[in-house]
């Protein structure tokens, strides 16, 4: 059973939006995240802890089998940009990360299977620094 995320209720709102409009495109990771939002913890913007990753936020993630490290913003799917690692919260990595906290150990399909990392660290996010309409 996966863990149930928290997201502030603007995220909510504009991904469940999001989701409205890409009906008509559903794929797997459309459908993935419409489960995370329908069962997920909502809370006030102000409210949520600085070390959740929500929309825009940056995040450094250690691979725990290489153990190299990288660090992406989890961006809205207008906005991804992979080679300025950039994030479509509709891909992959985007879908583990939302919600989940520093610390946590999240896992997506990589070319060779599934790959492992840990959120070591939330260097940026919207809410915490008091940027509440990006």
């Amino acid at each position: 059973m996966e863990k149930r995320i928290i997201v502030t209720v603007n995220d909510h709102q504009r991904l469940t939006g999001l989701l409205e409009f890409a009906s008509l495109k559903t794929t797997e990771l459309t459908q993935r995240l419409q489960h995370k939002l329908s069962a997920a913890r909502m809370l006030k913007q102000e409210d949520i802890d600085g070390n959740v990753v929500t929309m825009n936020s940056r995040v450094k993630l250690k691979d725990l089998t290489s153990k190299r490290e990288t660090e992406v913003t989890i961006t809205y799917p207008q906005d991804a940009a992979p080679r300025e690692r950039r994030v479509s919260v509709f891909s992959e990595i985007g879908l583990a990360l939302l919600g989940r906290k520093e610390m946590e150990v999240v896992s997506w399909r990589v070319p060779n299977g599934t790959g492992l990392f840990e959120i070591t660290k939330v260097t940026y996010q919207p809410e915490a620094a008091g940027d509440y309409y990006l």
